[in-house]
């Protein structure tokens, strides 16, 4: 009764400051702390994801096609016309022992003389035939590989809150793993991760984010089936347990194996 009569008997100013500083006060503790969400269930049902098909590029060998030969070119005739220059006699011509015809040779007469016979030449020239290279189609082949295999299953522990559940671990065929949830029943919280730790399975909320961990992602909902994949790079030896993980508080939820064989 005191409180309140000390807040009625304050100024109206000092009432409206007082008024301010507790609706940020709230504002700032539903933002940051969430404290609804431990009363929100987020249910997802996932299924497990496929193998990936694998494409396969199969390329036929090359045929070479011969092309029809070109025509032949035939070049047009060249006309070697006579001389028209007189014909200079030497003395040493002049001084020629003409020989008797042989029988049945004719001798040229002066018009033949004056006008010989045109000469005519032909150039003929092939064209080689040309070879064209026909790329034969490219055949793609798609095939699906064999499923995943199984490499862990073990069940979550408590260790900030209460969670049942089923982690499984496989390995895809493509070197990834998938890290899988199922029947997943834990509390809803702010900033939730799912995160691989190479901490041993240890009841302390903070020993998982002490030592090496990857995030895998937010965590997809409290309730449910879910697949996180681990990329295949990712050395799976490295780390011992997957946790949920409030990284805002750092503050582990519940915790579980990743290498215990299955039943």
């Amino acid at each position: 009764m005191r409180i309140v009569r000390f807040l009625l008997g304050l100024s109206t100013r000092v009432k409206i400051t007082v008024a301010v500083i507790v609706v940020a006060l709230g504002v700032f503790i539903i933002a940051y702390f969430e404290p609804h969400k431990l009363f929100i269930d987020e249910v997802v049902d996932e299924a497990f994801p496929a193998p990936v098909a694998i494409a396969t590029t199969t390329t036929t060998a090359t045929e070479a096609t011969p092309a029809t030969a070109a025509p032949t070119t035939t070049a047009a005739p060249t006309t070697t016309m006579a001389s028209d220059d007189p014909v200079t006699t030497t003395a040493a011509a002049t001084e020629e022992t003409v020989e008797d015809p042989e029988p049945g040779f004719t001798p040229a007469t002066e018009e033949e003389q004056e006008n010989p016979p045109v000469t005519t030449s032909t150039t003929t020239t092939t064209v080689a035939p040309t070879t064209t290279t026909t790329q034969a189609p490219t055949t793609t082949t798609t095939t699906v590989p064999e499923g995943p295999v199984l490499l862990s299953v073990s069940e979550w522990i408590s260790i900030g809150h209460p969670g049942t559940g089923t982690v499984l671990v496989y390995r895809q065929p493509d070197g990834s793993h998938v890290v899988r949830f199922e029947d997943l029943d834990v509390s809803n919280g702010p900033d939730l991760l799912v995160i691989l730790s190479a901490a041993p399975l240890v009841d302390d909320r903070a020993a998982y984010s002490e030592v090496a961990y990857l995030s895998l992602g937010d965590l997809k909902g409290n309730q449910g089936n879910q697949n996180y994949i681990v990329p295949p790079e990712v050395n799976l030896d490295d780390y011992q347990t997957v946790a949920i993980w409030c990284r805002r508080f750092n503050y582990t939820f519940n915790a579980a194996e990743i290498h215990a064989p299955p039943a």
